[in-house]
């Protein structure tokens, strides 16, 4: 025997409800497709409306930050204090005492480092601290010192790769220079020896295999730079066959500083122009003498910046920063209304500071942050995280 099942709807009623269902689901597709639409509007008019940038950035992200409404550090102004940022953190040094403060102007934690004058360098999460003219060096890594050491002369200057291995220049022994470098355990992995040139930057590759030199010798009747790409493997075991690559500049071409950025490319600046360094080979990319630059900056990630100053009329003038990446196939214009008076720049971060007003750009040339105040800005330590607007007595904490 067969056994039969009825919904009990006849033909009519079946056709209606399957109209129903096809009505809720256009509707359903309408509200999806009204949305994308206005997203992608609101999209379209964030990128190419700087009107309508503006408006959002102070009323819909809330960009715009005020002096005195934000989280505030107090410092003891008869105190000399060094301040620092890095990872997630503001640090500040006093009486020997790192503490460190995070976004909300809280005091998460305190390390004893003993340094008086530091010398400060950060990348991600590590944070270096020298005595500068001393012996002292700690590695800290989050709220941890990984490793610390006295060092035989006096610490001219140091530097830091994002995996944590660490370069110290030192000066005061029979060597015009020596450069240190460990690990990030803090090893002592080898000692370059300079006799006649003065280090004037290093800087360790990102898969740790290579040291970076910059030298200049002044003992001449013209300034000669020089860079050196050294082994790190081969400077271990034999350190006369350690130098793989000698770059000699141009005569009188005082190199500043140098940046290792993506694809182990090194980033030379001088004092007139930017080069590249890869593979045995050199490209000059920038060329600053025929420009009104005002600012020039390689320790970005992997761009590099300049800011002109560009006349808008005979009594007025503002500037424009390019971010450049550094295969140069595409360039960034950000135009700023009033001339920077300095700027500050870390990891993926670009502080431009213009007297009571501070601008904070990432990278990519997004407003992160607009920093408004009453009195002139004296200071800004910054990451990619965290900014603190460093005054006499306090520091206002501000997050990226």
């Amino acid at each position: 025997m067969k056994y039969y099942m009825f919904n009990g709807l006849s033909g009519e009623e079946t056709n209606n409800t399957k109209k129903q269902l096809n009505k809720k689901k256009i509707w359903k597709v309408s509200i999806v497709l009204f949305c994308i639409a206005l997203i992608v509007s609101f999209i379209v008019l964030y990128t190419v409306n700087e009107r309508c940038r503006e408006v959002f950035d102070k009323y819909i992200f809330r960009k715009q930050v005020y002096e005195n409404n934000l989280p505030i550090i107090e410092i003891n102004s008869s105190q000399k204090n060094g301040v620092c940022a890095y990872d997630k953190y503001i640090g500040v040094l006093e009486q020997n005492i790192l503490n460190l403060y995070n976004k909300s102007g809280f005091k998460e934690h305190s390390l004893e480092v003993e340094i008086s004058n530091p010398l400060f360098e950060s990348n991600g999460g590590y944070l270096c601290i020298a005595e500068k003219g001393g012996q002292k060096v700690y590695l800290i890594l989050g709220k941890n010192i990984v490793w610390q050491n006295e060092i035989e002369g006096n610490i001219s200057s140091i530097s830091l790769n994002k995996n944590g291995y660490v370069n110290i220049i030192i000066s005061g022994t029979s060597y015009k220079t020596v450069i240190a470098t460990y690990d990030e355990k803090g090893k002592e992995l080898f000692k370059t020896y300079l006799s006649t040139t003065n280090v004037i930057d290093t800087d360790i590759s990102p898969d740790n295999k290579y040291l970076a030199v910059a030298e200049a010798n002044f003992s001449g009747i013209v300034i000669q730079s020089t860079i050196k790409i050294i082994s790190i493997e081969d400077a271990q075991k034999q350190a006369s066959q350690a130098v793989k690559y000698t770059h000699f500049a141009e005569a009188n071409d005082l190199i500043i500083n140098i940046k290792y950025q993506d694809k182990n490319q090194l980033v030379c600046m001088y004092d007139e122009y930017i080069d590249i360094l890869k593979e045995g080979q050199n490209n000059k990319v920038i060329n600053f003498k025929n420009e009104d630059v005002l600012f020039s900056d390689i320790k970005l990630e992997s761009k590099i910046i300049k800011i002109e100053k560009k006349p808008t009329d005979l009594f007025n003038a503002e500037a424009e920063m390019k971010i450049i990446n550094n295969d140069f196939e595409k360039e960034i214009t950000y135009v700023i209304e009033n001339i920077p008076k300095a700027i500050c720049v870390k990891d993926n971060m670009i502080a431009i500071n213009l007297g009571t007003n501070a601008l904070f750009i990432n990278e990519n040339g997004w407003l992160v942050k607009d920093y408004k105040a009453s009195q002139e800005i004296q200071k800004i330590v910054l990451c990619g995280n965290i900014a603190g607007i460093v005054s006499k007595n306090k520091i206002e904490v501000i997050s990226l």
